[in-house]
C-alpha cells in the first residue's frame, strides 16, 4: 500500500511553490524536475460538477448549474449552452464530454436527459431520454461511434453516435426516438435481481479498443461489461472488482489495467490484462488524500503513467502510477475539488470546485 501524506508542513521549503492564492508541493523523493503554474481561472455562477478537455486539447467543457460552458483555449473564446430548469429544483450538468472528432458537446444532467450540441453550429441537436435517474457520467468509444452514459437509475446506456446530426431539422425528434428505442441497456446485476440505490452508477470509462466499459458504483464495486457489438455481448458484467470500502466515484482504464477512486479516500490500481476471466487483482492501493476522492484522470506519456485525483480535502494530487508515489500536490481551491482532467498533450490540468471556479494549471515533469 502506497501512502503519501505530502503537505507544506512535511517538506523542505525549497519544495513548495507559492502563487498568489495557491501552493504546489513537490515530493522531495521524486528525482525529476517538476513545475506547476496557474495558467487561467474561470469563475461560474454555480458549483462546478465536471470538466473535460477535447482530444486535441483546444477545447475545455465545464458542467455547472443550469449550463455547460465551452472554452476555446487556443482562441480565448467562451460559449454558454443553457439547460432548461428542472421544475422546482436546480439542474446541474453532472457530466460533460466532447466527441473524439470534436464535432459534438454532450452533457448529462439531473433532469435525466442527455443533451447533444453541435460545436460547429452551437445548436442543440439531440435531447436523449431513457434514463430514470440523474446522469452522472459520459464517455465515447475511441472510434467516435458509440456514446455511453451512466446513471443513478443503476444502468449504463449504449447510444449509436453515428446517428448524431450536426443540424437539427423536422426529423430530429423521430431520430431521437429511434435512438432511444435502439439503445442497449447494461445492468450491474441479472434482470431477475431487484435494483437498489447502492447499485447507482457514478462513473464510467471505455478501454482503448472500445470493447469494454467499466462503471463504478455506490456499493464500492467496479464492474466491466463487453460492448463490442458481437453476439456474445451481455447486459450483465463480465467481471467485477471488489476491494473498496465505500462508493467508487472515478474509473479510468490504463495500459494493462484500471484505476478506481473512492469515497474511502483511496485509489486502486487493478491488473486486468485478461478482462472477463475473473482474475482482476489489486496491484497497488494509493493513499494520501485526507477526505473522499471524487474524480480521477489518467495519461500515458511515453513509459510514464500519470494519474491525477481530486478530493473533498480541497487538493489535487499527481501520481506516478508505476511507483505509486505522489509527485506533487496542488492547493488552491477554497472548497471541495469535484472534478479533474488531464489534456492529452501532457501540459495542462483542469480542476473544478464547489468554490465555483475552474482552474487551469500548466505543469511539467521532466
Amino acid at each position: 500500500m502506497a501512502k503519501e501524506l505530502l503537505d507544506s508542513t512535511t517538506v523542505p521549503v525549497d519544495f513548495v511553490k507559492e502563487g498568489g492564492d495557491w501552493l504546489a508541493i513537490f515530493n522531495p523523493r521524486v528525482p525529476r524536475q517538476m513545475d506547476v503554474q496557474l495558467a487561467a481561472r474561470y469563475v461560474h455562477d454555480g458549483v462546478v460538477c465536471s470538466v473535460k478537455f477535447s482530444l486535441d486539447g483546444t477545447l475545455l467543457a465545464v458542467g455547472t448549474e443550469g449550463a455547460v460552458v465551452l472554452y476555446n483555449l487556443s482562441l480565448g473564446e467562451k460559449f454558454t449552452f443553457t439547460l432548461e430548469r428542472n421544475i422546482g429544483k436546480p439542474n446541474h450538468a453532472r457530466a460533460v464530454c466532447i466527441s473524439p472528432d470534436g464535432h459534438f458537446l454532450v452533457a448529462g444532467s439531473e433532469d435525466e436527459l442527455i443533451r447533444v450540441w453541435s460545436i460547429t453550429n452551437r445548436m442543440l441537436v439531440h435531447a436523449l431520454e431513457g434514463h430514470c435517474g440523474e446522469v452522472y457520467a459520459l464517455a465515447f468509444t475511441p472510434d467516435n461511434n458509440t456514446l455511453l452514459s451512466a446513471s443513478g437509475d443503476c444502468t449504463i446506456r449504449v447510444w449509436d453516435a453515428t446517428q448524431f446530426a450536426e443540424t437539427p431539422d423536422a426529423s430530429s425528434i423521430i431520430l431521437d426516438e429511434t435512438m432511444e428505442a435502439a439503445c442497449r441497456v447494461l445492468r450491474p446485476v441479472s434482470p431477475d435481481v431487484k435494483l437498489s440505490s447502492k447499485l447507482a452508477l457514478t462513473s464510467i470509462a471505455v478501454n482503448s479498443t472500445g470493447k469494454f466499459v467499466a462503471g463504478g458504483s455506490l456499493d464500492g464495486m467496479v464492474r466491466i461489461w463487453k460492448v463490442d457489438g458481437t453476439e456474445d455481448d451481455s447486459s450483465e458484467p463480465v467481471e467485477t472488482l471488489s476491494g473498496h470500502e465505500d462508493a467508487v466515484y472515478g474509473v479510468q482504464f490504463v495500459e494493462g489495467g484500471l484505476v478506481s477512486a473512492s469515497v474511502d479516500r483511496t485509489m486502486k490500481h487493478w491488473d486486468i490484462n485478461e478482462v472477463g476471466v475473473g482474475r482482476g487483482e489489486c496491484r497497488t492501493t494509493l493513499q494520501g488524500h485526507k477526505d473522499c476522492i471524487l474524480a480521477t484522470s489518467v495519461l500515458q506519456v511515453g513509459r510514464d503513467q500519470r494519474v491525477v485525483s481530486s478530493s473533498r480535502d480541497g487538493t489535487v494530487r499527481m501520481w506516478d502510477l508505476k511507483t505509486g508515489v505522489v509527485q506533487f500536490v496542488i492547493q488552491g481551491h477554497k472548497n471541495t475539488v469535484t472534478t479533474v482532467d488531464l489534456s492529452r498533450d501532457g501540459r495542462l490540468l483542469a480542476s473544478g470546485s464547489g468554490d465555483r471556479e475552474v482552474r487551469l494549471w500548466s505543469y511539467s515533469i521532466i
